[in-house]
């Protein structure tokens, strides 16, 4: 529990960092206040801009760790990152127009830094459960039939960020055990034989918050070929050691190209990260990785 507190409380602590630094940017001078700052520019907004991108990256670096899963590399930023309010608030205190009142939020982001970075970078791994290996089948595949239908597992803690696809409907049905999805504003807690399906451009998520593996059959309609080579890919990296416990890839290039693969867009603040992952899985495509990625997985 205390670390999905802090897994939240950071990402919260990202957007704002991503708001400050559009502050900066936007309106140099208000922003310029409440850092605790005061001077004249004489026009000359330059340590405003330079202040503002600073920001800008650091909350968009935060974000992107906590929705891919990243919690190791989330722990560590934010641990380095724990010099950048330190310096803030011996700035701001060196001024004599300033009480520790003006380098309370520093503090605070000091503090988060620290005890949350701590948190994430030193936690227990997992129990593993009795089911250890992932596994999915091909029931009906676009060559032959008109959507894309395949059955899996879902191991206790694999999940998806928010996302929604744009060419294809998506439906869950449960075979065994439970499964949270999530869909437009609803959260639903399906169990065996229930049915939830998503619309395109409607935007989901699934978690397996239970102790037990879940088994569903997934439909893809119409169907879509990518999106099959995509859900035996993620399954194969996962065996392999390749995935987290979530479930996601390890390697960025591995994760880019599922996302591309399965048509999987981001909403909110995360479309920022759109056109990486873009470069990234065409690059892939180009050199020949996604066919040996393919050969590997897929084809066998």
């Amino acid at each position: 529990m205390i670390q999905k507190i802090a897994i939240t409380i950071t990402f919260l602590t990202g957007l704002g960092m991503i708001f400050l630094g559009a502050r900066f940017l936007l309106s140099p001078e208000i922003a310029e206040a409440g850092y605790g700052l005061h001077f004249n520019e004489q026009g000359d907004y330059s340590f405003h801009y330079i202040k503002g991108i600073r920001d800008l990256f650091s909350g968009i670096v935060i974000c992107f760790l906590v929705l891919t899963g990243q919690t190791k590399a989330l722990g560590i930023t934010l641990l380095a990152g724990t010099i950048i309010p330190i310096a803030d608030m011996l700035i701001v205190l060196s001024k004599d127009y300033n009480t520790i009142a003006a380098a309370i939020p520093h503090i605070a982001a000091m503090i988060v830094c620290a005890i949350f970075g701590a948190i994430l970078l030193f936690k227990k791994p997992r129990t593993k459960v009795a089911s250890t290996s992932g596994f999915i089948k091909l029931i009906s595949t676009v060559e032959t039939c008109n959507a894309s239908v395949m059955e899996l597992n879902i191991l206790p803690g694999e999940k998806t960020p928010w996302h929604y696809h744009t060419l294809f409907s998506e439906t869950f049905e449960i075979i065994k055990g439970s499964l949270e999805v999530g869909k437009g504003k609803a959260v639903l807690q399906l169990r065996q034989g229930e049915v939830a399906t998503i619309k395109p451009n409607e935007k989901h998520y699934y978690h397996n918050v239970s102790e037990e593996e879940c088994i569903i059959k997934v439909t893809i309609n119409p169907g879509n070929e990518n999106f099959e080579k995509a859900l035996f890919i993620l399954k194969g990296l996962s065996n392999d050691g390749l995935a987290s416990v979530a479930g996601t890839p390890r390697k960025f290039k591995d994760l880019a190209v599922f996302v591309s693969l399965s048509n999987s867009r981001m909403p909110g603040v995360q479309k920022i990260a759109e056109p990486i992952f873009r470069y990234v899985a065409q690059a892939a495509v180009k050199k020949g990785y996604l066919d040996n990625l393919v050969n590997k997985y897929y084809k066998q």
